[in-house]
């Protein structure tokens, strides 16, 4: 499944937000990542976006389009009064044409962000057919010159959708804490993306699935860490980059959300997603409404 989620072809759509209203709040604004409901969406778009507003929940983040136009979504999400916020839209190796005609769509709907899910894994598609894992043999196979080529497309992306009066962000996972020469991979993303160009949107339980503590890292980042994932895990855990644990609902796992809502606060984030992979569809609406609920109360 987590195969599918970092290499998912994302694209996006949703309700009007102007770029230029892009204010970190006082504590993070909760919504939801809706690629925890692609299942419900994906049979029912418009019912599931009326359950998800039900919950309580007023932002969104979109990973697919789902076949509507502009007009449909901004009507649809109006209609629920849900409002979007950015969109899992562009990927470091499409052409520049693709990547514009996606800005552009998001840019028309009114979203401030638009998001990158991955960086370049060049080995993966080589792969694909030929491993019984290709994404754990592609994620073997990066190199810190990989991660570097991906920070660089991912400046000019940023430059395009500043353009387009947007902010770029790049949604980080467990990859991203490869090490080369006893340093993160993240570490040289961090330096080497234009702190003008490139937000990050630091994916809390991709972090420590990965074996990190994402508490220095928000207080590092600041305002560039303008996005984040909430995920919870069941404890133990095993670390490992290329594959997550066992998912747990936000607050009954292994993760101190009251630290994280302090630290993310602090550090000026501005929307954080709930975000729980596995949960079965029969059972997303009540867990978002839960996890929404919970880190309400903190």
């Amino acid at each position: 499944m987590i195969e599918r989620r970092q290499f998912l072809a994302a694209a996006a759509a949703t309700a009007m937000l102007p770029a230029a209203a892009i204010a970190a709040p006082a504590r993070p604004v909760i919504g939801v990542q809706l690629y925890m409901a692609r299942e419900l969406l994906a049979k029912d778009f418009e019912g599931t976006l009326a359950a998800i507003a039900a919950t309580g929940v007023r932002h969104v983040e979109f990973a697919g389009f789902y076949d509507r136009d502009a007009a449909a979504l901004r009507k649809i999400l109006a209609d629920n009064g849900l409002v979007a916020i950015g969109a899992h839209a562009v990927r470091a190796d499409m052409d520049d044409a693709e990547i514009d005609r996606l800005i552009g769509q998001c840019a028309g709907i009114g979203m401030a962000y638009v998001v990158a899910p991955v960086p370049l894994v060049p080995a993966y598609r080589a792969l694909a057919g030929k491993s019984d894992n290709p994404f754990r043999d592609a994620i073997a196979a990066l190199t810190r010159e990989d991660f570097l080529r991906t920070a660089d497309r991912f400046n000019g992306i940023g430059e395009r959708a500043k353009i387009a009066g947007m902010r770029f962000a790049y949604h980080t996972h467990g990859l991203d804490f490869l090490r080369f020469d006893g340093r993160y991979a993240f570490d040289d993303m961090v330096e080497r993306c234009d702190p003008g160009l490139v937000d990050f949107e630091l994916d809390i339980g991709n972090t420590i699935a990965a074996g990190v503590d994402p508490l220095p890292y928000l207080a590092r980042l600041g305002r560039r860490a303008s996005l984040a994932h909430l995920k919870d895990w069941r404890g133990p855990i095993e670390p490992a980059v290329d594959r997550i644990p066992p998912t747990a609902p936000i607050g009954e796992g292994i993760v101190d959300f009251q630290a994280m809502m302090r630290t993310m606060s602090a550090a000026g984030v501005g929307y954080a997603f709930i975000e729980e992979e596995e949960t079965p569809a029969d059972r997303v609406i009540a867990a978002i409404g839960s996890a929404y609920r919970h880190l309400g109360r903190l």
